[in-house]
């Protein structure tokens, strides 16, 4: 069985023709026949295979060996992020609870941020724990700002902006250290939660800074400034 792994739909074709085999796809593209190039394949390469064997292949719409975006992994299982990683050909590391033993659970944060385009192959670090963030119950005293609309049920709308940080932390000029918020995309109803962990002092109706990650998540950095409701 030949290495097809990386290899693109065209090379694949020869090399099976070439060496008198045939193969079955599975994965993204295989219905249509669009797909790009070979993630994974089974036998493995090397495995002796009687003549006009058949292999199974798993493959992928992108590019075999071109840039790729990288795919969201916050909030991703351990088997999810596996499965999306291999999809993509990239590779990953982790750090946080569980991350030298593998008895991480879920994807918490990301660098580089989702949609960024890296090269294949490239090593994405992810923030990971061992069990999924629970909201935790915190009194708020609300602070009166001009602009910023404050409701007597837990939320605030105003903007949001984004700023090199800790993923996972935020920033606002109201909410005391240590209070988890849940910060709601008012254009796309994308959502987030973050810890206020560090003070911002800006007027008018700008209610809390993201970190980039957690920002990206919500809009493209490029955006600078979007409208948001805060719940606690």
């Amino acid at each position: 069985m030949p290495d097809l792994v990386g290899r693109s739909r065209v090379q694949v074709y020869r090399v099976m023709r070439a060496d008198g085999l045939y193969f079955v796809t599975h994965g993204p593209g295989s219905a249509t026949d669009h797909w790009a190039a070979v993630a994974a394949q089974s036998p493995r390469p090397g495995t002796e295979i009687a003549w006009h064997g058949e292999a199974s292949l798993l493959v992928t719409t992108v590019s075999p060996r071109g840039p790729r975006p990288v795919p969201r992994l916050v909030g991703k299982t351990r088997a999810q992020v596996y499965a999306a990683m291999r999809e993509a050909q990239l590779y990953f590391s982790t750090v946080g609870p569980g991350s030298t033993n593998g008895t991480w659970v879920v994807a918490v944060a990301q660098s580089p941020a989702p949609g960024t385009r890296v090269a294949w192959h490239a090593q994405i670090t992810l923030h990971v724990a061992r069990a999924r963030p629970r909201p935790r119950p915190v009194t708020v005293v609300p602070v009166k700002v001009p602009g910023v609309v404050v409701s007597g049920v837990g939320y605030k709308i105003g903007v949001a902006t984004w700023y090199n940080y800790i993923p996972g932390q935020c920033a606002s000029p109201f909410f005391p250290k240590g209070t988890r918020v849940t910060v709601h995309d008012l254009s796309t109803g994308e959502s987030i939660t973050c810890v206020i962990t560090d003070r911002e002092n800006r007027g008018g109706n700008h209610v809390v800074d993201l970190n980039e990650t957690q920002f990206s998540e919500l809009e493209p950095l490029w955006r600078g400034v979007i409208s948001v409701k805060i719940t606690w």
